[in-house]
């Protein structure tokens, strides 16, 4: 397998960097058996498509595991052959280097953009494609609270949007792009790693710069981001002092920064920003979090009662004049209680807004239950539940 790479991906290293062409390489049979592959999943309704070799395309429809059997294990042939169909000269050259490679691949008469990761494993070539519409969700589409709509709306200060690797952060992040492209007469820059949906101005001017791309860094692209007139500034992601940083500094000067987290609700989305720097800096960075921050929405995927699909279901906190106080006072721990009493400002707990999808009808007791991080909630009779504060 490795021979069979090196021969592809060293006959084009040194070729300019040019998108390869599927027709001379290979022949069409070559070419439907990949993009029907992805057809097949599109159709299902798949948010992700699984290459490796010796198993079965496998698709995740509604957060589980399918293989797609219709078609024959996947072989190091195929795998070529999706790296010399889908991959520049340029790209190609970068996986045989670095053994991974992270890309948004655009095919014709598809309506959906894949984000790939390409990467080695057991010394094989496998293939990750997460599947994307190529217009951007509305927030009608997506069916997402009036809280949410109201962010877009901020003057200036950060919002993070916070959940798991696949509770739809990016799509979030992409309907309200799109609300404030319609809404706003402002420049809004994005910052991806890879580009997911592609928005074209409306009411708004838009740059969207790739990282690996158009910046070698979110670090880089943040520290001159400034100097490019923004109003609105989204970061796909913030997970390391430096981006964190710049992102606060960016919200200090006036302007609205959108960015996503991998926590699971507000008060751990707060805690990872101070822990991330060193203790001496602590009490700085929660004084410059308390003035920065607006908001903050955790969200998950919930499979539907009715098997229809997944339900987003959000936890929602507004930065409150209390909320304010409690971060400057290394008093996080405290926000909880907050939230759980101010529904009447549009806040909710994650727990509380499960239960609600519970008592709506929306997913069942048991699947709340596996979903919470405080299963407690649970043990009592449905019966008995009440609606939070409000």
């Amino acid at each position: 397998m490795a021979d069979d790479l090196v021969y592809i991906l060293g006959d084009q290293a040194e070729e300019p960097q040019k998108p390869s062409s599927p027709e001379t390489a290979f022949s069409s049979k070559d070419r439907d058996e990949v993009m029907g592959i992805l057809k097949s999943a599109v159709s299902r309704r798949a948010s992700d498509v699984h290459f490796q070799v010796g198993r079965p395309p496998i698709f995740r429809i509604d957060g589980q595991l399918a293989p797609f059997t219709q078609v024959k294990p996947v072989t190091d042939a195929f795998m070529n052959r999706c790296v010399d169909l889908l991959l520049t000269a340029e790209q190609k050259k970068n996986l045989l280097e670095n053994r991974q490679l992270d890309c948004s691949i655009v095919l014709p008469n598809f309506t959906h953009r894949f984000r790939v990761n390409f990467f080695f494993q057991l010394n094989s070539l496998s293939g990750a494609f997460r599947i994307n519409p190529t217009t951007p969700p509305t927030m009608e589409q997506l069916g997402l609270p009036p809280f949410i709509q109201s962010l877009a709306s901020l003057p200036n200060g950060l919002v993070l949007i916070a959940g798991s690797t696949g509770s739809g952060k990016s799509t979030t992040l992409a309907a309200l792009v799109d609300h404030i492209n319609k809404t706003k007469n402002a420049h809004i820059v994005t910052l991806s790693d890879p580009i997911e949906y592609i928005h074209k101005g409306k009411q708004s001017m838009l740059s969207q710069r790739e990282i690996g791309i158009d910046a070698s860094s979110f670090a880089n692209a943040l520290r001159v981001v400034l100097r490019e007139d923004p109003n609105v500034i989204v970061v796909e992601e913030i997970r390391d002092l430096e981006t964190i940083a710049m992102a606060l500094t960016a919200a200090e000067t006036g302007n609205l920064v959108f960015a996503t987290l991998h926590t699971n609700d507000a008060v751990q989305a707060i805690n990872r920003i101070i822990d991330v720097f060193p203790p001496i800096q602590q009490s700085q960075v929660k004084t410059q979090l308390a003035m920065t921050l607006q908001a903050v929405v955790s969200q998950m995927l919930v499979r539907k009662k009715d098997g229809s699909g997944r339900i987003a279901v959000f936890e929602t906190m507004l930065v409150t004049t209390p909320v304010r106080n409690l971060i400057r006072d290394n008093q996080a721990v405290q926000i909880y209680n907050v939230i759980s009493t101010s529904r009447a400002q549009g806040m909710i707990l994650m727990k509380d807004a499960l239960k609600e999808c519970v008592m709506n009808g929306l997913i069942t007791q048991e699947e709340a239950e596996a979903c919470s991080h405080d299963s407690s909630l649970f043990r009592e009779n449905p019966h008995n539940w009440r609606r939070p504060h409000s």
